[in-house]
C-alpha cells in the first residue's frame, strides 16, 4: 500500500480517535484531550497516537497514563467505529511540537530584543 493510501488511513484514525474520545468517555482525563496526528507502521500493526493535553505536567502524565491503561477500550470502539481488517495496537504519546514551538518563538522574541537593544 502506498503512502497515500497510508496517510489517509491515519487520518481516518485520527478523526475516529476524536470522535470516540469526545462521545464515548465519561472519565475527566479524557475531556482536555486532543489528537493531533496519528503514526501507523508500514503493516499497519501498531500505531502511535499523538494527543495534546491541556493542564499541568502532572495532569498530562496522568491522563497519558490513563489513555493507554485503557488503550484496549480505544482499540475496540476503533473497530467499531471504522471496521478496518485490522485494528493495530494503540500507544499513546504526548505531542509536545505545540510546546517546542511556543520556546522557539520566545527564544526569536527574546532575540529580537536584544537586536533592537544593540541598535539603539
Amino acid at each position: 500500500m502506498g503512502s497515500r493510501a497510508k496517510k489517509r488511513k491515519e487520518e481516518k484514525y485520527k478523526r475516529a480517535l476524536a470522535k470516540i474520545i469526545e462521545k464515548n468517555t465519561r472519565d475527566k482525563k479524557f475531556d482536555l484531550a486532543t489528537v493531533t496526528d496519528v503514526e501507523l507502521t508500514d503493516d499497519f500493526k501498531y500505531a502511535k497516537v499523538y494527543l495534546d493535553i491541556i493542564g499541568e505536567e502532572e495532569e498530562k502524565e496522568s491522563s497519558l497514563e490513563k489513555f493507554n491503561e485503557e488503550e484496549g477500550f480505544f482499540r475496540t470502539n476503533l473497530a467499531h467505529e471504522i471496521n478496518p481488517r485490522l485494528t493495530p495496537e494503540l500507544t499513546f504519546k504526548l505531542d509536545r511540537s505545540l510546546e517546542r514551538l511556543n520556546r522557539i518563538e520566545e527564544i526569536l522574541e527574546k532575540d529580537e530584543g536584544l537586536e533592537d537593544r544593540d541598535e539603539d
